[in-house]
């Protein structure tokens, strides 16, 4: 073999033996089949990220109910607040109107939000314990009751009307000296204690003395005393009495007769009569 070559091949292993090569890595574009792709791969981790950042965002539906049934709470809480006080200033004389805003400087409310105050404007002019006339609210008693003479007038109306009796409890928040006033009526009303609601209570009703009745005996007083229907209602009562052979009295009331719809008249058929055309004799022909 040449020497030369020799030479010069020992030369090349001796440059390869000290020389590092490096090779670059091939490109994904270039060189790679693969459908995957990096930059595709983090867009749709950022898209699929988005709608949970989205949802952290959206409000607290929780929170808006308590927030919402916290300010309805505040709002009828302020509302019975003023009727209330109105009540007081109708039983101590002071019964000209005041505005809302009278009325909420007078109860000392001054952080009402504008929604409250919204809310107060619509609400009071529709409570049926205050009157509105000219943008000014006052209270609204039961009746129209002052002294002696007009509870005596209001117990007679009912009397004639069968509207029953006044309760003690109404006649409280029209006057403030309620009980001295029924002592002076003492001879025109008569009081009578009830339960209403599981409340205890007084009925006023009109005395009417061109009504006599006899006095009863104590044993009839006892007997009608001593029978206990707390228990029972008016059905029960009603069918404790038909067993007794006693019948309620029903259907008092008078009937009116309603008037039946008016029927309608049928039409009346033709019977088949043949019509003879006597005037058109001589001119139709007949081919049979």
């Amino acid at each position: 073999m040449d020497p030369e070559l020799l030479r010069q091949q020992k030369a090349f292993q001796k440059h390869a033996a000290t020389t590092v090569a490096v090779q670059n890595k091939p490109s994904a574009s270039s060189n790679s089949h693969t459908t995957y792709s990096s930059e595709a791969a983090k867009a749709k981790k950022k898209k699929s990220s988005g709608p949970a950042q989205n949802l952290s965002k959206l409000p607290d539906f929780d929170n808006f109910a308590s927030t919402n049934a916290l300010s309805n709470a505040t709002n009828f809480s302020t509302m019975a607040k003023i009727v209330d006080y109105m009540k007081k200033r109708h039983l101590n004389q002071q019964q000209w109107p005041l505005t809302l805003q009278e009325m909420l400087d007078e109860l000392q409310i001054y952080d009402l939000s504008k929604r409250s105050l919204a809310f107060l404007q619509e609400a009071l002019p529709n409570n049926p314990r205050l009157i509105m006339e000219n943008e000014k609210f006052a209270f609204r008693p039961p009746y129209k009751i002052k002294g002696r003479t007009s509870l005596v007038a209001v117990a007679r109306k009912h009397y004639q009307d069968g509207k029953g009796g006044i309760l003690v409890s109404d006649l409280a928040e029209c006057v403030a000296n309620y009980d001295a006033l029924l002592q002076q009526v003492a001879a025109d009303v008569i009081v009578v204690p009830t339960q209403v609601n599981k409340k205890k209570d007084r009925v006023v009703f009109y005395n009417d003395k061109d009504y006599t009745f006899p006095e009863l005996e104590d044993d009839f007083k006892a007997l009608w005393r001593n029978v206990s229907v707390d228990h029972l209602d008016e059905k029960k009562i009603e069918e404790y009495l038909q067993k007794k052979g006693l019948d309620a009295m029903k259907d008092l009331t008078p009937k009116v007769r309603m008037q039946a719809p008016m029927k309608r008249k049928a039409a009346k058929r033709r019977l088949n009569q043949k019509v003879q055309n006597e005037h058109m004799d001589g001119v139709l022909e007949d081919y049979e």
